[in-house]
């Protein structure tokens, strides 16, 4: 598998591979399926906002921090987050 990992991630750099197929590749080898609706393959949101008419893909502000989980995209939803986590 790590073989198979090292692979895909090579040519997608190299753009031999496009995203979607890399993240295909990426889904298919921690086991996911269009077959199960309960393995269905995973996508990330990257985008900050879906809402406007257009999206200039070249503008690095439209993305958003991967590094952070979705329900904390900002500095006031991971305050949230983590004072419901502390909560409990």
């Amino acid at each position: 598998r790590k073989a198979i990992l090292m692979d895909a991630t090579e040519k997608w750099r190299k753009w031999r591979l496009s995203t979607f197929e890399y993240l295909m590749r990426l889904n298919t080898l921690a086991g996911r399926s269009y077959n199960d609706l309960n393995q269905y393959p995973v996508f990330p949101w990257v985008l900050k906002s879906y809402s406007g008419d257009t999206i200039n893909l070249g503008d690095p502000n439209v993305y958003r921090d991967l590094s952070r989980p979705i329900g904390a995209m900002t500095d006031e939803r991971a305050a949230v987050f983590r004072r419901k986590y502390e909560e409990l």
